[in-house]
C-alpha cells in the first residue's frame, strides 16, 4: 500500500470519526484544501475510504478491507500491542491464532527460541513461525481468501476444532457501545467463536480504533475474553466495558 504519513494519520482519525470534512483536515494537518483533496483521491483510489461531499468517510462497513490495506493501518500500534501479548504468553502452551493483521504481528514478534505449539489459519502467521524452529506450527486447510490471506470454511472450522489450546489469540473487527465483537462476515464469526469454545484463555488483541467500528456479525461479548491488549490512546470507554465483563484491560504504550 502507497501512501504518505499523513495519510496514514487521516485513516487513523476517520477510524475514530466515521466521516471528515476537507476543511477541517486542512485545519489539524495545517495543509492547504487542495493538498488534503489530492490525500482524499489518493485514500478512495485505494480502497481505504469513500469520498462524501466536502471530505470523505469510512467504506460501507459490509466488507473489511484487504488485508495489505489493513497492515498499513496503526502499524506500530499493533506491533506494540503484539510484543506486550507476547510477554504474556507461557513457554510450551498451545496456541490457537485467528486470523487479521495484528494476529499476524503478534507471531512475527515471538521470539524464534520460545517452547509452542500454534494452530492456526493465517497464512501471514504461518510464513513468520516457518523462521522459529521451537515452534511447532498447525496450519488449518480450507477455502484460501486471497484478500484476507487466511483459510476459511467447514474443513478449517473441522480442523481447529480437534484441539484444545491453552491460549487463544484474536483479533476482532468492531467493538460495539456494549462491549460485543463483532466481524465482517458470518465465517470469521463463527471462526472466533471455535477459538473461544476450545482455549482456556482468551486474548484480544485491537487497536483502539476498532471500538464503535461498524461490523454487521456478533461474535460474542467481551465477558467471554480473559485480556483486552489496546494501544495506549484507545478511548477511555474501553476501560469502563472491560471492568464491568471482568477483562483485564492492557494498554500498550511505546515502552511496552
Amino acid at each position: 500500500m502507497n501512501i504518505s504519513p499523513r495519510q496514514r494519520d487521516i485513516l487513523a482519525w476517520l477510524q475514530e470519526a466515521h466521516q471528515l470534512g476537507t476543511e477541517q483536515l486542512a485545519d489539524r494537518f495545517q495543509v492547504s484544501p487542495q493538498t488534503i483533496r489530492r490525500d482524499v483521491q489518493a485514500l478512495c483510489e485505494q480502497g481505504l475510504a469513500r469520498r462524501q461531499h466536502g471530505g470523505l468517510a469510512l467504506q460501507a462497513a459490509q466488507h473489511n478491507r484487504s488485508f495489505a490495506q489493513r497492515s498499513g493501518v496503526q502499524g506500530e500500534r499493533k506491533r506494540r500491542i503484539a510484543r506486550a501479548a507476547v510477554a504474556w504468553l507461557q513457554d510450551e502452551a498451545t496456541v490457537f491464532l485467528g486470523y487479521g493483521t495484528t494476529v499476524a504481528e503478534f507471531a512475527r514478534a515471538l521470539p524464534p527460541e520460545k517452547p509452542l505449539r500454534v494452530v492456526t489459519n493465517n497464512l501471514d502467521a504461518a510464513l513468520a513461525l516457518a523462521d522459529k524452529p521451537a515452534v511447532e506450527t498447525w496450519l488449518a486447510g480450507g477455502r484460501l481468501r486471497p484478500a484476507d490471506r487466511d483459510l476459511m470454511g467447514f474443513a478449517t472450522l473441522d480442523f481447529l476444532q480437534r484441539f484444545e489450546a491453552h491460549v487463544a489469540v484474536l483479533g476482532a473487527g468492531g467493538i460495539t457501545a456494549e462491549g460485543v465483537l463483532c466481524e465482517f462476515q458470518p465465517e470469521e464469526a463463527e471462526l472466533s467463536r471455535v477459538l473461544l469454545a476450545h482455549s482456556q484463555s482468551q486474548l484480544l488483541l485491537a487497536d483502539g480504533s476498532k471500538y464503535l467500528r461498524a461490523a454487521p456479525c456478533r461474535v460474542a461479548p467481551l465477558a467471554e475474553l480473559d485480556h483486552l491488549f489496546t494501544d495506549d490512546e484507545a478511548p477511555e470507554a474501553l476501560q469502563a466495558l472491560c471492568e464491568r465483563a471482568g477483562v483485564a484491560l492492557h494498554r500498550c504504550g511505546v515502552a511496552a
